[in-house]
C-alpha cells in the first residue's frame, strides 16, 4: 500500500525559471517510494538498513517490516512512523518523522537497538533508475568540497563510485525539469553506479552510526529534500568556496607594494607583510614559477630567510546545514615572521619568477622584550624534556584531536580546545591528511574524497589552510600547543580495517597523474620528493611563525623501511634548514636510525590493547618509555587507548577516565616528556567530559622543574607488604602487549608478583607457511611455576585465513586444533570480518581454551602450524599470584636532590571498573627506594584525583635506602621528594 503525500513547495529561489513541485509517495512501512519533482522521479525506494560488519549482509531492513506492525501518527505537519526492526540476534525500533516546513520536507530517523550491537553502518539507501537518468541527469555536490558531473550513460567498471564524502548537500537536475536538493544531517553520502552489481540504477547511500552501539542508545540522522528552480544548484556549485579566486597571473614581474601590519611588537609575536605582486605563473604554490620571501636582518646582523605564501581570506558562516566558508577579500602573497630577540629589525620582501627578481625597500620594525615564553625546544640542561625559549619547563599534557567531527569542524575545535585548556591540557595532535585541514589531495569526484577545495598535486586547498589558521588561533586562546601530523599511512595502501586505504585518490599516484607507479615509489622518486618539499615550504611559510606549533610530524604510523628512513632524514634536514624558528621534528613510526638522526628531536610510539584484553598498561608504558629514553631525547606516547578497534567509551561507558588517568601518571613517572595521549577525543573524552583527568596531572607537573632536572628512571623499587598476612594465591591474567610483529624474545616467564619477565608479550603467531614467515613468531614459550595444579586458560582471539593451534607442555603435545575461518555465523567464531584487498576472512573466536598444568615448574609452548596468523590475547593462570607481593606498581624517577614516584594499586584498572569490581585498599606498605644521598628527604604524598598533597613526611635514608610509608590508598598515589639542604 502506498500513501500519496504531495507537497507543493513555492520559494523565491532567485532564478528566472518557475519553481517546481516536490511530491513524495510513502508506503505503509515509511519507505520513500518516490521522490518526484515535476514529472521527474529522482529517488525511489529510500529506506533504512542495518548492515553487518564487513558489509557481509544485512541485520535488518525497513523494507522487510510487516506493515501491520507499523504505527502511524499524524500531528500538524508531521507524520511519524514507528516500527520494529528484527534480524539475526537483533531487535531494534525505527522511528521516522516526516515534516513539511515551508519549502522543504524534513525526514528524521532514529534507530534504537534493544541490545548492544556492532554495525558496519546504518544505511539509508535510495536509487535513481538508469532508464530515466543515465547520460542525462546532472549530479552536483555543495559544501566544503564541490563537484559536478553527469550520471554516466555506460558503466565504468573501474570507477563505479561517482562521489563519496560529507557534503553540505547533494543535488540532481534534469534538463528542462526542476532540480532536487538533498541535505544530509549526521550522515555521509555516496553516489555509485549499481550497474556494477547488475542493478539498473544509480544508488544514493547515506551512512551513519558505524561501530559498536549500546542498547537503548539512539542513533539519529536526517535528511531534507527541497525542489529547486532550474540552474540554482549549478550556480552554487560554480561559486564554491573559491568563487572569484584567481590562481593565475600573466603580467610582467613587478612588486607594487609591501605593507607591514605594525612597526613595533613584542618578541614571539608575529609581523605580517602583504605584498602586491604582478608576475607570470599558473600555480602560485610552485616556487619554481614564483617565490616570495622575506629577508630579515636581526639586531645581531644575522640574515634570516622567511618563505612567503599565497593566501585567500575567508569568512565562516554557520547555518542549519553546518559551517561554510565564503571568500572575504582579495587573494595575494604574504610573509609572516616571529622575532625571538628584542631590538631593531628590518625585513625586505623579494619576489622571483622565471624572468628575474625584484626587491622592495626594507621595512623596519622594533621588537620589545616579552613575557611570552616562546617556542618549545628540547631542554638544554635536561635533554629528555622540553623547555620554552625563556627556559621555563614544558611538560606536554593532552590528547589527540585529529579531525573535526562533521559539518561544523570549527565549532568542534572551539569546544574541544576549551575543554582541554580549562582542565590544564596544553598539547594536542592534529592530522592534516585530506580532512578539513588538509592541503594536497585529488579534487572530487574521486573514490576517497577529502574535505575542502582540493586542487590536485602541487596545489593547495586554500579554504582548508584558512581553517587551520583558525584552529591555531583557537589553540592559542586556550593555551594548547599543536603537533602537526602532515600525513598518514592510509595514503599509501588500499583497504584496511577502517577502510582507511586511500592510494586510489592520492595525487602522487601515477593513475591520478602523479609521479609514482606504486606507493613505494613515493619514498625514492625525485619528483615526488621535490613536490613534498614544496608542501613543506608552504607549511613553514604559513604556520612556521607560530609558537603555538609544538612540532612537525611527517607521518602517522608509516612503517620505517630503509627507504622511509632515508626519506625521513632528507626531509628533516630540509625542515631544519628552511624553518626560521626550527620547530621540533618527529614522525611515527620510528626506528633506531630515525631516532638517532640529529634532525629528529623526539621519539614517539603508539599503544593500544586488542578487544579489551589489556586491563593495565602500566608495565608496558614503563617498558616502552625506558627503551626510548636510551636515545637521549624526549619521548611521547602519542597515541593510546584500550582497544584499537573501538573507542574507550565502549569499555568506560560512564566516563570514569581511569585508563586515561593511569596512562597519564604511568607515562609521567616512567620518564616520558608528557602524558599518554589518548586517541578517542570525539566519541569519548569530550562527550563524557573526561578532561578532568588531566587537571591533577597539571597541578603536580607544575611543581617540577623538568627543564633543569635531568631525571633518570629508578630501576627497582622494592614493595614490602604487611608481614603479618598469611600467604595466599589468586588467579592472574597476563595480557599480550604487542599486537603485531616480533618482540625482543619469544620466551616469557610468569612471575608470582603478577608481572612478566622478558616482555613485551607478542599477541600474534604466524604460520611458518605464510608469505613473510619472519614478520611474527610462529611460537612462544611460557615458563610457569604453578603453586598447585590447575587449568591455564589460553585466550584465543582472531584467526586469519585459517590456523592450527598447537600447545605443548614440557615438550609433549597436549592440543592440536585446526582453526577454520569464514563468514559470520558459519563457524564456532563469535564474529568475522572480510579483508577486502586479499578476500580472506578474519574470524574472532574470543574463546578461553583450558590446558591442564600440574604443580611445579613447566614450559608451556603455544604455536601456530598452518594458515596465516592467529592471536593469543592473554593467559589466565589459576591460583598463581602470591599475596606476599602486594598488587602494587611503584614507578619512579630520580635526579640530584629530587625524586618522583607513582604508586599504583594493580586492581585499579578500567577493566575492574567495567566488571563492577572495586580495588582492595592498600595499607601498611613500605617502599624501599635506593639513594646515594645521606641527607634527609621531604616527601609529599599527592592525591592523584584531586591534585593536592595529603601527607608530608620527613625521611632519613639508611644503608642507601629510603624507607617510605605511603598513606592508605584505594587506587594510586604520587609523591614528590626533595632532598633537604
Amino acid at each position: 500500500m502506498r500513501i500519496a503525500f504531495a507537497l507543493a513547495l513555492f520559494a523565491a529561489l532567485g532564478s528566472t525559471s518557475a519553481p517546481a513541485q516536490l511530491a513524495l509517495q510513502i508506503d505503509a512501512r515509511g519507505t520513500l517510494a518516490e521522490v518526484r519533482v515535476g514529472d521527474a522521479i529522482y529517488l525511489s525506494d529510500v529506506a533504512v538498513t542495518l548492515v553487518k560488519p564487513g558489509w557481509t549482509g544485512n541485520l535488518a531492513d525497513q523494507r522487510a517490516v510487516d506493515p501491520a506492525t507499523v504505527r502511524v501518527h499524524k500531528a500538524g505537519r508531521t507524520t511519524t512512523y514507528t516500527m520494529p526492526l528484527r534480524g539475526e540476534n537483533l531487535t531494534a525500533q525505527l522511528i521516522e518523522r516526516v515534516t513539511r516546513d515551508g519549502d522543504l520536507v524534513d525526514v528524521q530517523y532514529e534507530v534504537i537497538p534493544d541490545q548492544d550491537v556492532e554495525l558496519e553502518t546504518v544505511l539509508l539507501q535510495g536509487s535513481l533508475a538508469t532508464a530515466s537518468h543515465a547520460g542525462k541527469t546532472s549530479y552536483l555536490v555543495g559544501g566544503p568540497t564541490t563537484s559536478r558531473g553527469i550520471l554516466p550513460a555506460e558503466l565504468n567498471d573501474k570507477n563505479h563510485i561517482l562521489w563519496s564524502g560529507d557534503p553540505e548537500w547533494l543535488g540532481f537536475g534534469l534538463p528542462g525539469v526542476g532540480g532536487l536538493r538533498v541535505v544530509p544531517r549526521d550522515m555521509g553520502l555516496q553516489l555509485q553506479d549499481d550497474r556494477k552489481w547488475n542493478t539498473p540504477a544509480f544508488g544514493l547511500l547515506a551512512t551513519a552510526g558505524g561501530g559498536e552501539h549500546l542498547a537503548r542508545k539512539p542513533i539519529r540522522f536526517a535528511l531534507s529534500l527541497r525542489a529547486e528552480a532550474a540552474g540554482r544548484l549549478d550556480d552554487e556549485v560554480k561559486q564554491g568556496a573559491l568563487a572569484g579566486v584567481s590562481l593565475v597571473d600573466d603580467r610582467p614581474l613587478a612588486l607594487k607594494n609591501a605593507r607591514i601590519d605594525r612597526d613595533r611588537l613584542e618578541a614571539f609575536a608575529s609581523i605580517t607583510v602583504d605584498a602586491e605582486i604582478e608576475a607570470r605563473y599558473d600555480n602560485p604554490f610552485d616556487p619554481d614559477q614564483i617565490a616570495v620571501d622575506g629577508e630579515v636582518a636581526t639586531p645581531a646582523g644575522k640574515i634570516v630567510n622567511v618563505p612567503g605564501y599565497f593566501q585567500t581570506p575567508f569568512q565562516l558562516e554557520a547555518g542549519r546545514g553546518g559551517e561554510s566558508l565564503k571568500v572575504a577579500g582579495a587573494s595575494g602573497f604574504r610573509v609572516r615572521y616571529t622575532p625571538t630577540v628584542a631590538g631593531p629589525h628590518q625585513i625586505t620582501i623579494k619576489v622571483k619568477d622565471r624572468s628575474g627578481e625584484v626587491r622592495a625597500k626594507p621595512l623596519a620594525f622594533i621588537v620589545d622584550a616579552s613575557k611570552t615564553p616562546g617556542f618549545v625546544r628540547v631542554a638544554a640542561k635536561s635533554p629528555r624534556y622540553f623547555a620554552f625559549d625563556d627556559g621555563a619547563s614544558y611538560f606536554a599534557i593532552g590528547e589527540n584531536v585529529c579531525w573535526g567531527g562533521g559539518k561544523a569542524p570549527m565549532a568542534d575545535y572551539a569546544a574541544w580546545f576549551a575543554g582541554l585548556g580549562k582542565a590544564g591540557g596544553n598539547w594536542a595532535r592534529l592530522w592534516l591528511a585530506f580532512n578539513e585541514k588538509g592541503l594536497e589531495w585529488m579534487p572530487a569526484p574521486t573514490p576517497k574524497g577529502g574535505t575542502g577545495s582540493y586542487q590536485g598535486l602541487g596545489r593547495y586547498a586554500l579554504d582548508n589552510a584558512w581553517r587551520l589558521d583558525e584552529v591555531v588561533h583557537l589553540a592559542e586562546r586556550n593555551g594548547v600547543r599543536l603537533m602537526f601530523c602532515i600525513g598518514t599511512y592510509g595514503e599509501f595502501k588500499d583497504g584496511g580495517f577502517f577502510n582507511e586505504g586511500s592510494w586510489v585518490s592520492n595525487p602522487y599516484n601515477a593513475k591520478n597523474g602523479g609521479p609514482c607507479a606504486s606507493p613505494d615509489d613515493f619514498w625514492t622518486n625525485a619528483e615526488a620528493r621535490k613536490l613534498y618539499k614544496q608542501r613543506l615550504r608552504y607549511i613553514i611559510a604559513r604556520w612556521g611563525c607560530s609558537p603555538q606549533v609544538f612540532a612537525w610530524e611527517f607521518w602517522n604510523e608509516v612503517q620505517p623501511t630503509p627507504a622511509v628512513e632515508a626519506w625521513t632524514a632528507e626531509m628533516a634536514a630540509y625542515l631544519k634548514q628552511h624553518d626560521p624558528n626550527r620547530h621540533l621534528v618527529s614522525t611515527s613510526y620510528g626506528s633506531p636510525a630515525i631516532w638517532k638522526d640529529r634532525n629528529i628531536d623526539l621519539s614517539m610510539t603508539h599503544m593500544y590493547g586488542t578487544a579489551g584484553a589489556t586491563a593495565d598498561f602500566t608495565a608496558q608504558i614503563q617498558r616502552e618509555t625506558h627503551a626510548n629514553l636510551a636515545f637521549g631525547k624526549p619521548y611521547l606516547l602519542a597515541e593510546f587507548g584500550i582497544d584499537w578497534q573501538a573507542g574507550d567509551e565502549k569499555w568506560d561507558p560512564k566516563g570514569n577516565g581511569l585508563n586515561m588517568h593511569n596512562g597519564a601518571w604511568a607515562a609521567l613517572a616512567s620518564g616520558s616528556a608528557g602524558t599518554a595521549m589518548l586517541w578517542w577525543w570525539d566519541g569519548y573524552v569530550h562527550p563524557k567530559n573526561v578532561y578532568h583527568v588531566l587537571t591533577p596531572v597539571q597541578a603536580f607537573a607544575a611543581t617540577i622543574d623538568w627543564a633543569n632536572t635531568p631525571f633518570r628512571p629508578i630501576e627497582r623499587i622494592e614493595i614490602v607488604g604487611d608481614p603479618s598476612r598469611t600467604e595466599t594465591f589468586r588467579d592472574v591474567t597476563l595480557a599480550g602487549s604487542q599486537s603485531w610483529g616480533k618482540t625482543a624474545s619469544n620466551r616469557y616467564t610468569a612471575l608470582h608478583d603478577g608481572t612478566v619477565k622478558e616482555g613485551p608479550v607478542a599477541v600474534t603467531l604466524g604460520s611458518p607457511k605464510r608469505g613473510n614467515a619472519n614478520e611474527v613468531f610462529s611460537e612462544v614459550v611460557w615458563t610457569l611455576d604453578m603453586p598447585q595444579a590447575g587449568k591455564v586458560l589460553v585466550h584465543l582471539g582472531e584467526v586469519c585465513s585459517g590456523g592450527r593451534l598447537r600447545v605443548a607442555l614440557d615438550g609433549h603435545e597436549v592440543l592440536d586444533r585446526p582453526l577454520a575461518t569464514g563468514e559470520p555465523g558459519k563457524g564456532p567464531w563469535k564474529k568475522s570480518r572480510l579483508l577486502e584487498p586479499w578476500k580472506v576472512w578474519v574470524s574472532d573466536y574470543d574463546e578461553a581454551i583450558p590446558i591442564d598444568v600440574p604443580a611445579g615448574r613447566h614450559e608451556l609452548t603455544l604455536a601456530n602450524a598452518d594458515g596465516d596468523w592467529l592471536q593469543i590475547r592473554k593467559l589466565t593462570l589459576p591460583s598463581y599470584r602470591s599475596s606476599r607481593h602486594p598488587e602494587v606498581d611503584a614507578l619512579g624517577l630520580a635526579a640530584v636532590g629530587r625524586m618522583i614516584l607513582w604508586v599504583h594499586n594493580r586492581q585499579s584498572t578500567w577493566r575492574a571498573d567495567f566488571d563492577g569490581k572495586s580495588p582492595e585498599p592498600q595499607e601498611k606498605l613500605t617502599l624501599h627506594v635506593p639513594t646515594t644521598s645521606q641527607a634527609d628527604w621531604r616527601v609529599e604524598w599527592w592525591d592523584t584525583f584531586q591534585g593536592v598533597v595529603v601527607q608530608t613526611d620527613q625521611v632519613q635514608p639508611a644503608s642507601g635506602i629510603l624507607r617510605l610509608t605511603p598513606p592508605r590508598f584505594d587506587r594510586d598515589l604520587a609523591a614528590r621528594l626533595t632532598q633537604k639542604p
